[in-house]
């Protein structure tokens, strides 16, 4: 056998062998929207350092795949901090059915998000919104618990508007963008509010940040903070200081997912930091420090002895 056809053989076969020693590890997520794409730069950044694969398992939403994690059928999820909280806890969106075999691995990144109103409109706050064109979700959904969660920061309930029935968000944010809801929920700084401005100019709405009005935000979106912003953060329809509402994503595995595949995982995120946040706008905030934030649930022994042995995590 000529020398040149041995050595690409035997390169395959040891490239065939690192491969196949590698663990493999399922990632739920969902096919559309942010988390998809949270899911996939993960899934990519974890699988590229090659001691784990993890592919990406994509259901129609998070409730599919939580209780698959639970279960011990897929090991890994990610998820916003407030549905994995009532899924832990089987509170609020997961009443009467806790997930108690749910451990976090990290916290990601803060996701922000405030209501919009077009820039010419006579509201000026969530309190403005009293009798005004709303949208409403169907109960126990995460949109019902946010809306629930924006009015209660203003002392308010829904009973106070004219509410606009919608099934999901994109219904919700092409109501706003026809003219048949005053109001719409975004993701701060993302792609569709940044249209909307450019096509009629938009304005977020501020949320109170007196203890009692974030207390009473947190009984319907556990672990939800709120975060400044003004004109400086360059992003349309903020111009003068603004409260916008943020709780964070989470990744998290089941408490029988190994030590070994938990702690190759959070190794994996730490080492690429770089490309995770290259991997879109959802990742801003992202740091390898504070993947061991603390935010209410217990986190798997694979991560608790990465984050010790990096220092980070809080005793």
């Amino acid at each position: 056998m000529p020398m040149k056809t041995l050595a690409g053989l035997m390169a395959a076969i040891v490239l065939w062998s690192g491969s196949a020693s590698a663990e493999i590890a399922a990632l739920g997520s969902t096919a559309r929207g942010g988390t998809s794409q949270v899911g996939r730069t993960l899934a990519a950044a974890i699988s590229e350092v090659g001691k784990l694969q993890m592919r990406p398992q994509e259901l129609a939403n998070t409730a599919d795949y939580i209780p698959l994690v639970n279960a011990g059928e897929i090991e890994f999820g990610i998820a916003n901090v407030v549905q994995l909280t009532y899924a832990v806890n089987g509170t609020g969106m997961s009443e009467g059915r806790p997930n108690g075999n749910l451990q976090m691995v990290a916290t990601l990144m803060p996701f922000r998000n405030a209501y919009i109103v077009r820039k010419d409109s006579d509201i000026k706050s969530v309190a403005d919104l009293k009798g005004k064109r709303v949208p409403v979700f169907a109960e126990r959904a995460l949109g019902d618990y946010v809306t629930k969660g924006y009015f209660a920061n203003a002392g308010m309930g829904l009973d106070e508007v004219d509410g606009v029935p919608v099934p999901n968000f994109p219904r919700m944010w092409s109501s706003f963008a026809e003219g048949s809801a005053d109001v719409a929920i975004v993701v701060v700084g993302a792609g569709n509010s940044r249209e909307y401005d450019a096509t009629f100019g938009i304005r977020y709405l501020s949320f109170e940040d007196s203890p009692e009005a974030l207390a009473r935000m947190r009984t319907l979106l556990p672990q939800t903070y709120l975060q400044q912003l003004d004109a400086s953060s360059g992003i349309p329809g903020i111009s003068e200081p603004t409260n916008v509402n943020v709780f964070d994503y989470t990744f998290f595995a089941g408490k029988d997912v190994s030590e070994g595949m938990v702690y190759d995982a959070v190794k994996a995120l730490w080492e690429k930091e770089a490309d995770l946040l290259a991997g879109g706008p959802f990742w801003k905030g992202f740091t390898k420090e504070g993947m061991a934030k603390k935010v209410g649930l217990n986190y798997h022994p694979g991560a608790i002895k990465f984050y010790k042995e990096m220092g980070v995590w809080p005793e």
